[in-house]
């Protein structure tokens, strides 16, 4: 479900070809809809950032590595209310 999720998000973004799909929506086990498009938008940042035509396969996978860690991150402030 997440690949697909991935695919309809990046649909207007120019990809560089060879990026795996798959292997980006399996980093992202566990997450939401949404933060599955937050790692598209922040992927096309990198891009932007760095003046590149085309998101590649690593901007994906730093995309995800952030958007994760800030996931993990609310995720440990929410347990710290609830002690």
């Amino acid at each position: 479900a997440r690949t697909e999720i991935l695919k309809i998000h990046s649909r207007k973004m120019n990809l560089m070809r060879g990026i795996d799909m798959r292997k980006i929506a399996q980093e992202m086990n566990g997450s939401s809809g949404a933060e599955v498009k937050a790692v598209c938008t922040e992927a096309g940042m990198f891009a932007l950032r760095e003046r590149r035509m085309f998101v590649t396969q690593e901007d994906f996978e730093m995309a995800v590595a952030k958007v994760m860690k800030k996931d993990a991150e609310k995720n440990m402030s929410l347990r710290k209310l609830w002690k």
